[in-house]
């Protein structure tokens, strides 16, 4: 018996030793925060190891808003609601590349899964325009709900949906015949926009209503809401479809959702004003825009627990993580 106890202690030490050789061997790797700041006009860089802003970056655009980068990960696309187009920053170099004029308050910005066109999210125009990379300008401009936010695409990109804050729905446009084929109604200040690893469900929140929605994208039709924080506004999804976390504008928090059993795991404190969340690639933190303090909260989502808070620049708003 004693033999027996002294080689599970033999074995439970050597695991224990094995965990450490490999955490020191495998350490995370860091990933890279891109933040727009609509006050200033301008882009902090944040590493996510050392929780501190490595570079701030002056823009020619006016008052960036949200921003997404290229399939390939060599370029961000900032969409500025100021100067109503879509600026090319070129990661490596450090510098914009191009802007290109898009709509009336081009609001949200999203790439084709294919990466050759943008779809921009026009906020004044009530319309979503389609830029190909390939010849840097607006090939066709569809007009959609009002006040459109954001766009996010089916994995196949045959479809784009888009939430209209201002008329309450979510359009669905045909990506290969490039129309408009319906309206799904939501809920009022309809914005943050996900959708599930395998195209079956789409996350929407509405913050009016103080929730988040579940359309079915085989019937595009409502089949759950779920009562979140106040304002309900941006939303994040890790990259396995199994949790969301919203930005709840209105008390200062942000909740984590169960995305299977729709059900919410935790709801933190955060900032004032939190705006866009963003998932780091592991699914381990979660980064947020607190718009009034100015700064980029960090999440631990294991504990659900503030870890971090970072400046940055005046009125940080669009968010997005590179690897």
């Amino acid at each position: 018996m004693m033999t027996l106890v002294r080689n599970r202690r033999t074995v439970h030490w050597g695991l224990m030793w094995v965990s450490i050789v490999l955490c020191i061997a495998f350490p995370a790797q860091a990933a890279t925060i891109y933040v727009g700041n609509q006050g200033s006009n301008s882009l902090s860089v944040i590493n996510t190891q050392t929780k501190e802003v490595t570079a701030t970056i002056p823009l020619s655009s006016k008052k960036p808003h949200n921003l997404v980068a290229s399939a390939d990960g060599k370029y961000l696309y900032i969409a500025n609601v100021g100067s109503h187009d879509v600026v090319v920053f070129d990661i490596a170099a450090n510098r914009e590349v191009v802007s290109i004029p898009a709509g009336t308050k081009t609001h949200g910005v999203s790439v084709t899964p294919d990466g050759q066109y943008l779809y921009t999210a026009n906020v004044g125009a009530n319309t979503v325009s389609i830029i190909s990379l390939a010849e840097q300008k607006v090939i066709e401009t569809i007009p959609v709900g009002k006040k459109p936010m954001l766009t996010v695409f089916s994995p196949d990109g045959h479809y784009a949906y888009v939430s209209n804050g201002g008329s309450a729905d979510v359009t669905v446009i045909d990506t290969w015949e490039r129309k408009t084929v319906a309206e799904v109604f939501a809920g009022k200040d309809a914005m943050g926009i996900a959708i599930t690893p395998s195209g079956g469900e789409l996350w929407v929140t509405e913050g009016a209503e103080d929730q988040v929605s579940i359309i079915s994208t085989a019937t595009n039709t409502v089949v759950a809401d779920m009562t979140l924080g106040r304002e309900a506004h941006g939303l994040a999804m890790t990259r396995d479809g199994k949790l969301v976390a919203v930005a709840n504008r209105g008390n200062d928090t942000v909740s984590f959702v169960d995305v299977l059993r729709r059900t919410t795991i935790a709801t933190v404190s955060v900032g004032k004003r939190p705006d866009i969340p963003v998932f780091t690639p592991d699914g381990k933190e979660l980064y947020v825009t607190s718009r009034d303090t100015e700064t980029v909260e960090v999440i631990d989502v294991a504990t659900y627990t503030v870890i971090a808070s970072i400046p940055v620049g005046k009125d940080p708003h669009g968010i997005v993580v590179l690897p």
